[in-house]
């Protein structure tokens, strides 16, 4: 076997074989990336690097890809790889051999690429992965180490009870753009500083994100202003429909009720349903939704105003996705409102030499920059 650079050539052959492996949960789904592959890293980085796994003959048997990122954190700019699309083959000489280059991996990023940080996101629902990585019973092979940064919730908003708290009649929902947009850029920026490995921390960093992301401009932020007109919220909708689809295969008693309560809410108006899956329909289609980008919100009640808005500005049979960090008490999903949640994890990867990073430490309580869209 040999470990090999991906091109986007590869595209069509990755996107076959990672569809191989559907995601185990509240309901099985399988994620379709289409022959333009590399498109969803794209959207994240400018820079990104996929290692192909190749058998004997010359198929795929392992990938996994990092997308490297230039955040800012303590101060300065700080270079940071996310791992993410780690997929292996049942094939047991493909398990051992890939083993043997993850070190190497991350050693020949750090020293190339000038990577300070490794990190890696993690469901915390799929256990396989965890005792794989996380807490592994013996480490026959050289593994790096996992260290928990931060708890994370991939939250899911369907709809609104009757009895949901009403939008803050002084709290001013408007689009990013025209007279806003040079208050918006500063409000992103200014409050950037307290996330650490924010990607938003400059003008110029700012714009390039907004450039990478597909359809993704000023007018598609929602802005929240007070009775002075000064900004205290932001937040910006976001498909990415056609970069990365999520396709229901079959949902478990669970998440089987619950499809059944948001089609009975969608009777009255509350809800809007999920897709149907492929086990009774025997066709792939995709969830419709929208992720929520760039939140920004100084007061809980500002972002439930905000929410709103975005609920009401997405198509009629979108729901909404945002991360919420575990702490970040301010985006907890509004009482009121039909909502699910996926726990996730935030994990930094280290070499087994490697000191304990700063952020690791207790006393650092600020949450870092998380992206639904992205994981």
């Amino acid at each position: 076997m040999k470990l090999t650079y991906a091109t986007h050539q590869d595209g069509a052959e990755l996107n076959q074989f990672y569809r191989q492996f559907p995601r185990k949960g509240l309901f099985d789904f399988l994620i379709s990336r289409g022959p333009h592959f590399f498109r969803f890293y794209e959207a994240q980085s400018s820079d990104f690097i996929t290692y192909l796994l190749r058998g004997d003959n010359d198929e795929i048997e392992a990938m996994a890809s990092f997308v490297l990122k230039d955040t800012f954190y303590d101060g300065k700019p700080t270079r940071i790889a996310v791992a993410t699309d780690l997929r292996v083959s049942s094939n047991r000489k493909a398990i051992i051999e890939w083993s043997k280059h993850f070190l190497p991996v991350m050693h020949e990023l750090k020293t190339e690429n000038k990577i300070d940080h490794f990190f890696s996101q993690l469901n915390l629902t799929e256990t396989s992965v965890l005792n794989t990585f996380v807490r592994p019973r013996q480490i026959r092979r050289p593994m790096p180490r996992y260290y928990l940064y931060r708890k994370f919730f991939l939250n899911s908003l369907h709809g609104q009870f009757p009895w949901a708290n009403k939008p803050l009649p002084y709290v001013m929902i408007q689009n990013g753009h025209g007279p806003n947009q040079d208050a918006l850029i500063d409000y992103i920026i200014q409050r950037s500083q307290y996330r650490p490995f924010s990607s938003t921390y400059s003008k110029t960093n700012l714009l390039a994100k907004m450039d990478r992301m597909q359809n993704m401009d000023f007018s598609k932020f929602l802005v929240a202003k007070d009775i002075q007109g000064n900004i205290i919220g932001c937040l910006a909708p976001w498909s990415s429909a056609g970069i990365s689809d999520y396709i229901p295969l079959q949902y478990q008693m669970r998440a089987h009720n619950f499809r059944q309560f948001l089609k009975f809410g969608k009777l009255f108006g509350w809800t809007r349903p999920l897709t149907k899956p492929v086990s009774s329909t025997g066709i792939e289609s995709p969830l419709k939704f929208h992720y929520l980008t760039n939140i920004f919100v100084d007061h809980e009640d500002v972002f439930e105003c905000l929410l709103y808005a975005a609920y009401n500005a997405v198509p009629k049979d979108h729901f909404l996705v945002y991360a919420q960090v575990d702490q970040d008490y301010r985006t907890r999903a509004p009482k009121g409102w039909v909502s699910s949640r996926l726990p996730y994890a935030l994990y930094s990867m280290l070499e087994p030499h490697e000191t304990l990073p700063s952020f690791l430490h207790p006393n650092n309580n600020l949450n870092p920059e998380i992206e639904a869209a992205f994981i």
